[in-house]
């Protein structure tokens, strides 16, 4: 895929993951006060499927890659990590500064391309990269991304990825490709997390195989610790997501 056609991609969901998306979360969580209220009373439940592998989180220097809402930024946080988010939505930074200062915290947010992240002053500067759920299905160069995560970490740093299983995407998820090794983009709305809400416009997705996943991290100059596959929400019998820990 030449870059102009990489450049594309990314702006057609950059423009989908801009509509409407700050009233989009207001009308999930209740209001940001409210979300901010449950992330006060349990921030260690908003980091149940990262809090087993992060260790310590006090005083470390954490990126919450394509973070969204700042939910996972904001929860940290209040267990007194440094955390920047970085997010190519303007709607998504709006939303999480606005919960972290209902939360009585602050959070460093860099709107951006993820993929021009290792030029930011704070490359080289993380002790934990954190990235949770329908990251890696927006990229199509995934060799590139995983050395721009390189070039975030501290030498030693963690990568900690939480993600959809490729088998769940892939083979069982109504909108995927139904095919293991297919390699097309799939065009499918964005979320919506106000699941009565109206679309708010489509995305462009590219679904990998996992040995496409482990081979992109390796290549990115990471060793990998542990793989942990955990089971469908919906279908215990198949996995549903998967947890990757890497040091860089």
């Amino acid at each position: 895929m030449t870059t102009d056609a990489a450049d594309k991609i990314t702006e057609t969901n950059r423009l989908a993951w801009n509509a409407e998306r700050y009233n989009a979360w207001i009308c999930a969580f209740g209001g940001v006060e409210a979300e901010a209220a449950r992330i006060i009373a349990e921030p260690k439940r908003v980091l149940r499927r990262l809090s087993p592998y992060l260790g310590e989180i006090a005083g470390k220097r954490i990126c919450s890659v394509q973070g969204s809402h700042g939910r996972i930024a904001v929860a940290l946080a209040r267990l007194n990590a440094e955390v920047l988010v970085i997010d190519f939505s303007e709607e998504n930074r709006r939303f999480a500064l606005d919960l972290a200062t209902a939360a009585g915290v602050t959070i460093d947010y860099a709107v951006c391309d993820i993929m021009e992240a290792g030029l930011l002053e704070q490359a080289h500067s993380f002790d934990v990269l954190v990235l949770e759920l329908g990251i890696l299905h927006y990229h199509q160069d995934l060799d590139r991304f995983f050395m721009v995560m390189r070039k975030l970490a501290v030498d030693g740093g963690m990568l900690l990825v939480n993600e959809f299983h490729p088998f769940q995407r892939k083979l069982s998820w109504a909108e995927g490709p139904h095919d293991y090794f297919q390699t097309d983009l799939i065009e499918a709305d964005v979320p919506n997390p106000d699941v009565a809400g109206a679309s708010l416009g489509k995305c462009l997705y590219r679904f990998w195989t996992m040995g496409d996943i482990l081979t992109a991290v390796i290549k990115a100059g990471f060793t990998i610790a542990r793989l942990d596959e955990h089971p469908d929400w919906t279908d215990p019998a198949i996995p549903g997501s998967f947890t990757l820990v890497a040091r860089a």
